[in-house]
């Protein structure tokens, strides 16, 4: 989703309907904020933004999943992959 197309309200209701968000370290992860309660943050720290836990903590005071991931760019597309599979397989769909 390119938030940069939406209205604000619009990406209210996306962010409370995510229940996987993904993207690179930056203001954008803000959106976290909304998501629902069994939701999970995964930050790409690419080639060196992996020193700022600004995302970590701020899911980690809302009792939301974290991972992060390090990586060179390109991406390595297919660890990505498996990482969000885990997660999928591993969401409890009862909690809101």
């Amino acid at each position: 989703v390119d938030f940069n197309l939406l209205t604000f309200e619009e990406q209210i209701r996306t962010d409370v309907t995510t229940d996987i968000m993904i993207g690179p370290h930056g203001a954008g992860l803000m959106h976290n904020i909304f998501m629902p309660d069994r939701a999970t943050l995964v930050e790409l720290h690419i080639d060196g933004s992996g020193a700022n836990q600004h995302f970590h903590n701020l899911a980690h005071w809302q009792g939301r999943q974290y991972v992060a991931k390090t990586s060179r760019n390109p991406i390595d597309v297919e660890d990505l992959y498996r990482t969000i599979e885990g997660l999928v397989k591993g969401m409890d769909l009862r909690k809101y």
